[in-house]
């Protein structure tokens, strides 16, 4: 899914990703999207996770 600030992914795509579970990623406080009852992370993010490792 794409938002003005590049691609939305959803929990499961950034578990594996990060190669962690997705109930890790969930008790980590990292900025969310909701619409309805899914969530979704910005690429962007999770990007600059993987850079500077926070």
């Amino acid at each position: 899914m794409k938002n003005k600030n590049g691609n939305l992914l959803t929990t499961q795509e950034v578990a594996q990703f990060l190669n962690i579970s997705a109930r890790t990623l969930s008790r980590w406080k990292l900025n969310r999207i909701r619409i309805g009852k899914r969530v979704y992370y910005e690429e962007s993010l999770i990007e600059k996770i993987l850079v500077e490792g926070k």
